[in-house]
């Protein structure tokens, strides 16, 4: 079996994981001996925790501003975000996975979203 080698940080157990779970930046994986979610580079390298792949999210939100301009947020202050750029938000959700890997937690980008945007997908205590 071909795989990049990752070693859990809570149990030290090795494993190779395919490398067709990787996105640019890397993943986050659930140790399947003790459950940990961890999250590794491209490269296999221990980040920390899932909530650095938030500066995944981060780089994508750029280039969407950059790419779409000031409208973006004027239509975010406006309460039209989705209305205006909704495929475009889609598109930069599709890129976010694309760089994070498959099974990156949705959590940092919506973080981001809110951060950036103030838009919060779901409200408290719903999800």
């Amino acid at each position: 079996m071909k795989g990049l080698p990752v070693q859990c940080p809570a149990c030290s157990t090795r494993y190779l994981l395919p490398q067709s779970l990787l996105g640019e930046a890397g993943a986050n994986v659930r140790c399947p001996s003790c459950g940990r979610e961890f999250a590794v580079d491209a490269a296999g390298t221990l980040l920390g925790p899932a909530q650095e792949i938030r500066g995944v999210a981060r780089h994508v939100f750029d280039e969407l501003v950059a790419r779409v301009g000031p409208d973006l947020e004027a239509a975010a202050r406006e309460r039209r975000l989705f209305a205006e750029h909704g495929p475009a938000l889609l598109e930069a959700w599709d890129e976010f996975r694309r760089r994070a890997g498959t099974n990156a937690p949705s959590l940092p980008f919506r973080d981001e979203l809110r951060a950036r945007f103030g838009v919060e997908l779901f409200p408290p205590g719903g999800e």
